[in-house]
């Protein structure tokens, strides 16, 4: 008999992967491979889609440094605003949606806008 991890165990679990950088262990535990992605640039289904999502990511903020704002779980429906710096771009206004069932994330939403790293930020 397995027992099926919590939402909350779910979305914290992705997030400290997704922190160490291992997406594909973070798509093994953690994501329906039929999961739904719905962001400004994709509307699409599965692993793919969400390898697709983390490497433009990663492309726009290469040395991202990423802060949480606030972590929210209701049942099986969680919401994390952050914010990331890097010396490419910074990204605002970070925020994904999430709804996870029988111990996977199985909707994901994300939205999040980019601005240049000021003059400052790119002397650090």
């Amino acid at each position: 008999m397995s027992i099926t991890r919590s939402a909350q165990e779910v979305f914290e679990d992705h997030l400290r992967l997704r922190v160490a950088g291992k997406v594909e262990e973070d798509l093994r535990r953690n994501y329906a491979e039929d999961v739904v992605l719905l962001t400004v640039n994709s509307n699409a289904r599965g692993h793919d889609a969400i390898r697709i999502s983390a490497r433009r990511l990663h492309d726009q903020l290469p040395d991202g440094r990423f802060e949480f704002l606030s972590k929210q779980v209701n049942g099986p429906y969680a919401l994390l605003i952050w914010e990331g710096q890097s010396s490419r771009f910074n990204a605002m206004e970070g925020a994904d949606s999430f709804v996870i069932r029988d111990g996977k994330i199985r909707f994901q939403s994300i939205h999040y806008r980019l601005d240049n790293p000021s003059p400052l930020n790119s002397l650090l």
